[in-house]
This record gives C-alpha cells, structure tokens and sequence, in this order.
C-alpha cells in the first residue's frame, strides 16, 4: 500500500485497507521482532497530542527503533525556523521515517517534498488524520467479528465535520472497507464539500437510529479552530441535544466510537464513554499497532523482514 509517504487515504482501495489491518494484526500478537531496528523515527508533533504522540512513540521503540521526539518549543521553529528547513535538517541527520503534526492542512505534503525520510501526516490542521481512520477500522473490525464483517454496515459521523480532519480521513476510509455512511451535523458545521460527499446529511443522532445506523461516530465540538468567531451552535446543551449520544441511544446493538479527547456530556454521556456499547477504549488501544504497521510499512521494512 505505502511506497514512501503516507499522507491521505483519499483513494484508497479495500484491499489496501485490509494489508495494513492484517499486518496491525500480526504486531499485536508480536509476530514481528523489531522490524524498524537499525532505523531512526522523528516524531515532529507542533500541535497538542496525546494518544497520536504516545502510540506513535511507542509503536517506533517497540518496532526496534531509534526514536528522536521533537516539539515546537524545544526547537528551531521557536526561533522561527521554517518547516521546511526542519524538515531539510531531519533528513540530512539521517531520519528514515517523520512523524509529522502540524497546524496547518497541507504541512505533510510539503514536508515530502523536502526529504527522503517517509513521511507519516499524524494529523494536519483541517486536512487529514489517516492513521486515526485505519485504527478505527482496526477497533471496528476487531469489535464486529473481521474486516470481512465490516461491508454493509451503517456508520453515521456525528458532530463538528468542518473542523475535522478524522472526518475527511474517515470518510473515504470507511466507504473503502464498504460501509453505509451518513452525516449527522448542524448545517453551522458542514464544510462546502459535504454534498460531494454523496452521502445523507441528518439533523440529530435520534434520525440516525431511525435511518438504522450500526455505528455513530462523534467528534468533537472544536472550539479552538473557530478563531473566537460568533459561536456556530446555540449552546453546548441544545447541541448535546441533538448530536450528542446519551444511554438512551444504546439500543439494538449500537455501536459508539470517537476519536478523542472526549468532552464528556457533550458529544458523550459521561455514563456512555466507558459502557460495554463504547469502543472508545478499543480505539486507543489499537493504536500502538496499527501504527506500528504503518511505521513498518512506509519505511519498507516489511520487504527485509520478508527477506
């Protein structure tokens, strides 16, 4: 699936889909010893992080790895360093794979223009988030039985899609693996591309459960990209209201996954985060591998361990 960089998973296919869930597979069950040793990973992250640092990092030293963990403020770029010349300086050092967030859509795909390190998009302003999107379909599909089981299921996306790079990475992700997906968004948080999308747009995760979704997918409500412009919703509350799961919604099976950071009573009950219906916990957990596999296969190392 991966040649060298790793930047959308606009495009892809399902089959590309399932080599790299396959391959999470085998580095959860620790089938694979230290397929990055001899390799170096930068973890450049100049925006907040937890989940997506931490895994990344994780999953590079548990691969074998030498790690070099960088930040906006112990770095250059707090001198005014350019991203380019960050980048430029990581590779001559000699990184073979940068793991890179940034606040500004497009950071990664600049970035590969400017070294020969893989270059792995952790998550770019509105852009894209790639990486969050396998791990969910990892979860998901760990969750519902396999890969295989994930065809024809329906995932409504639920919350604020114009602020979110999970959406526009799951979107294509998830229409990939073969799923039914449908928005559930004030029309206050829906990007002009929505209607391209070709997908229904609903008015409370109440129609979602009419329209039979298997799957709500929420995201959060992200008051920091709204630049102290005039609020998009009326309140928290009416929001929560209508885009918000709450423990009456776990019926029939139904499924709840976010990406996180939650803000609990918000876009989740605080009684749903941690319920039996929440793969909330399976998600982050499914992070070390699948991150993993995408270290792995973005720096090629899958051909020499095969070797």
């Amino acid at each position: 699936m991966l040649s060298r960089d790793f930047l959308t998973l606009e495009g892809v296919g399902r089959e590309e889909l399932r080599e790299v869930i396959s391959l999470a597979r085998t580095h959860a069950d620790g089938r694979l010893s230290h397929p990055l040793d001899g390799k170096t990973v930068c973890l450049a992250f100049f925006e907040s992080s937890t989940r997506t640092a931490v895994s990344f990092d994780l999953a590079a030293r548990r691969c074998g790895a030498d790690v070099i963990s960088l930040s906006e403020k112990g770095s250059s770029i707090s001198k005014g360093e350019s991203l380019i010349d960050t980048v430029v300086t990581l590779d001559r050092l000699g990184a073979d794979a940068l793991v890179l967030r940034h606040p500004a859509a497009g950071a990664s795909m600049l970035a590969a223009r400017h070294t020969e390190a893989a270059v792995i998009n952790a998550g770019d302003g509105c852009g894209q988030h790639p990486t969050q999107a396998l791990l969910d379909l990892y979860a998901l599909s760990e969750a519902v039985g396999g890969f295989d089981e994930l065809e024809g299921r329906r995932v409504a996306i639920a919350g604020d899609i114009l602020h979110s790079r999970v959406a526009r990475s799951v979107i294509p992700a998830f229409r990939a693996a073969g799923m039914d997906l449908a928005i559930v968004a004030p029309l206050t948080l829906l990007p002009q591309e929505a209607d391209a999308w070709g997908v229904p747009i609903l008015d409370s995760v109440d129609g979602a459960l009419e329209w039979g979704a298997d799957v709500v997918y929420l995201l959060r409500l992200q008051n920091e990209r709204m630049n102290g412009r005039s609020p998009r919703v009326p309140s928290v509350g009416e929001y929560a209201r209508f885009y918000g799961v709450a423990r009456r919604h776990l019926r029939d099976g139904l499924l709840v996954m976010h990406p996180g950071p939650v803000n609990r009573g918000v876009e989740i009950a605080g009684d749903v985060v941690l319920d039996g219906a929440s793969l909330v916990p399976g998600q982050v957990a499914a992070g070390i591998a699948v991150r993993s596999a995408v270290l792995t296969l973005a720096t090629g190392a899958t051909h020499e361990v095969a070797a």
